[in-house]
C-alpha cells in the first residue's frame, strides 16, 4: 500500500523512529538519550546505536546509512544486487536486534535512513515473524529495481497467507529520491515524465510518499521540463533524511 502525503509533516508514529535515525549517524561518543529512552552503550556500535525505555518496556535498534567505502563499495552494491543476506552489516544488524531482546526481554523496532533503513527492511524480513519484533521504519531506503522483481520476500509476501513480517516494515520516501524511490536511468530516458514507470517498489510492507518539493511548485515545473540538469539535482537532493525533518 503506498499513501500519498503530499507537503506534510511526519505521521506522529513516524517521528521517534526519524529521531533514532539522526541519532544513528553520530559517532560513538557522541549519541545520547532520546526523550525517555536510554542508549544502551554497550550493545551500540559505529553502525548502529541501541535505546531501551523502562517505563514502555520498548527497545529501540537504529542503523546509519552509508558513510564509508566499505557501505559505498560493498553494501550498496549487495542492496543493487539482492545479495544482503551475504553482507556483514546486515547480519550484524540482525545478530545485534537479537541481542538487544534478549539483554531486555522488551518488544523490540528498528530504523533507519538510506542504507540503514534497507538495513531495518532486511532485519524486518529475518525477524519480524516473532512476537516481540515489533516493526521496522526505513526513510529513503536502498532499493533495487531489478533485484526486487526477484526478492523472495516480495514473492512470499504477494502469496495467498503472507508471513506476519510482510505488515511489519513501513518505508518513508520523498518523491524524486533516486535511491528509494524513482530510477534514475528512466528519469534521464523519459526526460522526466515516466511517472509511475519510473517508480521504485518495495518488495513487502507500506509505503508512505511525501513531496515537500510542492513548496517550490512554479520551480520544480520549469526545471523539470526544461533543464533536466537542474531536475536530477532537486532529486539527488530529495535523499538526505533532513527533509523529513
Amino acid at each position: 500500500m503506498n499513501t500519498q502525503y503530499g507537503n506534510q509533516t511526519l505521521d506522529e508514529e513516524d517521528r521517534l523512529a526519524y529521531d533514532f535515525s539522526q541519532q544513528s549517524y553520530k559517532k560513538v561518543g557522541e549519541r545520547g538519550n532520546v526523550g525517555e529512552w536510554e542508549l544502551d552503550n554497550d550493545l551500540s556500535n559505529v553502525d548502529t546505536g541501541v535505546w531501551h525505555n523502562k517505563s514502555t518496556q520498548q527497545t529501540h535498534v537504529s542503523n546509519r546509512g552509508s558513510t564509508s567505502g566499505y557501505d559505498w563499495v560493498v553494501s550498496d552494491a549487495q542492496i543493487a544486487t539482492g545479495t544482503e543476506s551475504s553482507g556483514s552489516r546486515f547480519k550484524r544488524a540482525v545478530d545485534t536486534t537479537s541481542k538487544a531482546h534478549q539483554k531486555y526481554g522488551y518488544s523490540v523496532s528498528t530504523s533507519g535512513h538510506s542504507l540503514g533503513g534497507r538495513v531495518s527492511a532486511y532485519t524486518t524480513e529475518v525477524l519480524g515473524d516473532n512476537d516481540w519484533y515489533e516493526k521496522g521504519t526505513g526513510y529513503n531506503p536502498g532499493n533495487s529495481s531489478i533485484a526486487n522483481q526477484f526478492s523472495k520476500a516480495r514473492s512470499v509476501c504477494k502469496g495467498k497467507n503472507p508471513p506476519v513480517f510482510c505488515a511489519k516494515q513501513t518505508s518513508i520516501k520523498e518523491r524524486g529520491d533516486y535511491v528509494s524511490q524513482r530510477n534514475f536511468a528512466c528519469d534521464v530516458a523519459t526526460f522526466g515524465f515516466g511517472g509511475s514507470v519510473c517508480a521504485k517498489s518495495d518488495p513487502f510492507g507500506k509505503t508512505k510518499t511525501y513531496d515537500h518539493r510542492k513548496k517550490r511548485r512554479w520551480v520544480n515545473a520549469l526545471t523539470t521540463s526544461l533543464v533536466p540538469s537542474l531536475r536530477h539535482f532537486n532529486n539527488g537532493k530529495a535523499h538526505s533524511l533532513s527533509v523529513f525533518g
